[in-house]
């Protein structure tokens, strides 16, 4: 009887080892042929081409690029770490086939995990005639968090690597080369600083006030200025001026976000005397967002070498010309904004004793009407940016609220 127990419990063992090595060999083979698909993308790109295009940003100060797929013209989000991705029935729209599936979960920033469905698109084209060879982009569902941020169809880290990316902020233009043309990498980048594989390894920053060296993810995806984690809030909190901010989300969660303001820090030798930090509880991680980058002209410098697959050093300019405070939103002027839940139109974000707050509004209103219905509160407009940049414009904002069914008029 012992016996078979025991060899019962060897088979046991055996079968849940093999099963592990099958899931891991078909873990790992399918990221090889995901990323082999994938280093492809730019193989119908000529070896020396310059485009100079527009600049283009959206209401969050987001940088975009205009393409074709087939004959629809689309708007790409350019994000530095993300993988490609757009709304499934934005693929399905245009006819994409489904190439696979992720072989295991990918964890957003949200802490949301979810296997992703791959597809395929043919015939996609970026900067005036600049062809992608069937590109794989995941399919975002409506349970994933992201699908409420995809205004726009996003082009990752996959596609970007076969191109270099200089922004010309001061001259509100987008130049993009072949990134295995290195005399033109060299010619364009005179006068910049060069941070070596800073887009793989992280930007590092060095803090004054603690005199120490913290790396930073290069992300054009991130909204904000400089996130950090708590560590380091810990270690500043005390010494610079702060402002407390309030935002909601879809699961009825209220978070706490600290901005810590006139943060001095240097990056390679470069002094940049008056920065904005936040730390968000729950969210400990080091990125630079737009906010911040856009103090700069810069270069992503994603390059094919000699004895290595690719380069990805970023370079960077201080720029001539500031952007207006009020030229992107993110940290509205107001102290509030208005997001789209499940309930409509709410009040989602808020500073804390901000102009919005002192004058009775708080986190969670339900926002009936803006100026007598001057502009619309339905969920296209609001994810759009149409709401947040009236508010922003606007000197004086009249708000209907709602709150525990009482019905309230604002002036803010």
């Amino acid at each position: 009887m012992k016996k078979k127990v025991k060899m019962s419990l060897v088979f046991i063992i055996i079968i849940c080892v093999i099963g592990f090595l099958t899931y891991t060999v078909y873990g790992i083979t399918q990221m090889y042929k995901i990323n082999k698909w994938q280093s492809a993308i730019g193989k119908e790109l000529p070896s020396k081409f310059k485009k100079i295009l527009p600049l283009k940003r959206d209401i969050r100060g987001r940088f975009y690029i205009t393409g074709k797929i087939g004959i629809h013209k689309r708007d790409f989000i350019l994000d530095t770490q993300a993988r490609s991705m757009a709304k499934i029935e934005n693929l399905q729209s245009l006819h994409a086939s489904l190439w696979g599936v992720y072989p295991r979960a990918v964890k957003n920033l949200y802490g949301q995990q979810e296997k992703l469905a791959l597809y395929m698109l043919d015939n996609v084209d970026i900067g005036d005639g600049l062809s992608l060879y069937k590109p794989l982009f995941s399919g975002i569902t409506q349970t994933n968090a992201l699908y409420a941020l995809l205004d726009k169809d996003l082009l990752g880290k996959d596609i970007l690597q076969h191109f270099v990316w200089k922004y010309s902020l001061d001259h509100d233009e987008l130049t993009l080369f072949s990134n295995s043309d290195s005399d033109m990498i060299h010619e364009e980048a005179q006068n910049y600083t060069k941070i070596e594989n800073a887009l793989e390894k992280g930007v590092p920053l060095i803090f004054d006030a603690v005199k120490e060296s913290y790396k930073y993810h290069f992300d054009l995806g991130y909204e904000g200025y400089i996130s950090i984690n708590k560590e380091l809030y810990d270690k500043l909190k005390e010494k610079y001026p702060r402002k407390e901010y309030l935002s909601k989300t879809k699961d009825n969660c209220v978070d706490t976000t600290f901005m810590l303001t006139n943060v001095p820090i240097r990056i390679n030798g470069l002094y940049i005397p008056d920065c904005e930090l936040t730390y968000k509880s729950g969210f400990d991680m080091n990125l630079l967002g737009v906010g911040f980058i856009e103090r700069f002209n810069f270069i992503l410098g994603y390059q094919k070498g000699d004895k290595v697959v690719m380069k990805e050093d970023l370079y960077l300019q201080p720029r001539k010309i500031a952007s207006k405070p009020n030229d992107f939103v993110y940290c509205p002027s107001k102290g509030f904004e208005v997001g789209y839940l499940e309930d409509g139109a709410v009040v989602t974000f808020l500073e804390v004793n901000g102009e919005a707050n002192r004058k009775g509004l708080e986190i969670g209103d339900k926002v009936l009407d803006i100026d007598n219905g001057i502009v619309s509160l339905s969920a296209d407009s609001i994810n759009n940016g149409s709401v947040t940049s009236y508010i922003r414009k606007e000197k004086i904002i009249r708000l209907k609220i709602e709150r525990n069914n009482i019905k309230i008029d604002l002036e803010i």
